[in-house]
């Protein structure tokens, strides 16, 4: 499916050859063959998409308001991000939820900060452990404010505090998505400069900005092959090229390929279709909450293959410990809750 009009196309056989390929290399990862197979339909594509100059980058579509039946029509159904502009407004998060709110009611809590390879800076993953600290959730605060670098990502913490869970529109999910089946929420909280890598994964989300500016950039799956993902097995994919083409080198063709731009605003709502790769970065400090739901229409159409190599090879976590999140999480201990957040990162 195309994201947006004008898409430079890729040969069918070519992508068909690298889908191939990273499928066969999570069940033969060292298999000299299938890597080369893989590295020759890549160089291929690469070299397709040069011929067509530098790439262009569209800003995702701002709504002031959308009917369900029409979002669900004109944007979840083909795939296509937007924002609802100020749609949040009216909740009571909008009007509860602050740093200084959120310190008087929880500051001396204990909380985990989690980071996961390819979802988090380099240096902040350590040797590959699931739990990156243990802080006061005061003390991750303040430093926020003050330009800290650590930033909570996928957290849990609504289910720590789930009073919180008050504050939302539940029926506006119901009515956009169509359901509400599988509905999880992840907290996230970073002051400025703090990012996320380029990834992309099967569940299409909400994104509710709460405060703060979050700039994302978008790239359609339809690159695949130029954003040359490890086969390492995890829930979700990560690419290590950089959005200022700072590694583009590494990456030919990175700089030639298409991408969306959206800038996130107090209150704004943020949907993300199935399999987009994405990054973002905070502008500002902010806090905000993605609200993951499964729709299997947009998850098979986005990426076939990808939706395969999910249900059949991932590893970290299976798909048998992926439903067991959605369906029994709350019955979980907590830091199985941590441990199961971390390897299921999906924004």
């Amino acid at each position: 499916m195309k994201p947006f009009p004008g898409m430079k196309q890729i040969p069918v056989h070519d992508r068909a050859t690298f889908n191939l390929s990273f499928l066969l290399e999570h069940y033969f990862p060292k298999s000299d063959f299938v890597k080369s197979m893989r590295a020759t339909a890549r160089l291929r594509i690469a070299e397709h998409i040069q011929r067509g100059g530098k790439g262009k980058v569209i800003q995702v579509e701002r709504l002031k308001e959308i009917s369900p039946k029409d979002f669900r029509r004109d944007y979840l159904s083909k795939g296509i991000p937007v924002i609802l502009e100020k749609g949040a407004t009216a909740w009571p998060l909008a009007a509860r939820w602050s740093f200084d709110n959120f310190r008087q009611r929880y500051g001396t809590e204990m909380i985990k900060l989690v980071q996961r390879k390819g979802v988090a800076a380099d240096d902040e993953v350590a040797h590959g452990r699931e739990f990156s600290e243990e802080i006061q959730f005061g003390d991750f605060l303040d430093q926020v404010i003050g330009g800290g670098s650590k930033y909570m990502r996928f957290s849990p913490l609504l289910e720590k505090f789930p009073e919180l869970l008050d504050d939302f529109d539940h029926d506006f999910f119901k009515q956009m998505a169509g359901n509400n089946w599988g509905l999880t929420y992840q907290l996230f909280m970073g002051g400025a400069g703090t990012f996320t890598p380029l990834h992309n994964a099967m569940t299409s989300f909400f994104f509710v900005n709460v405060c703060g500016i979050k700039r994302w950039a978008l790239i359609p799956n339809h690159y695949l092959a130029v954003m040359n993902p490890s086969a390492d097995g995890f829930g979700y994919n990560h690419s290590k090229a950089q959005i200022d083409m700072s590694n583009v080198d590494a990456f030919p063709g990175f700089d030639c390929i298409d991408r969306m731009e959206a800038v996130m605003h107090p209150g704004d709502i943020f949907f993300l279709p199935s399999w987009m790769w994405h990054c973002v970065q905070n502008d500002a400090p902010t806090i905000g909450v993605r609200c993951g739901f499964i729709y299997p229409k947009g998850m098979v159409m986005e990426a076939f293959t990808l939706s395969f190599i999910r249900l059949f090879a991932a590893r970290n976590p299976s798909t048998l410990e992926a439903l067991y999140y959605v369906l029994f999480k709350k019955n979980l201990p907590e830091r199985d809750k941590w441990l199961l957040t971390a390897k299921l990162i999906r924004r």
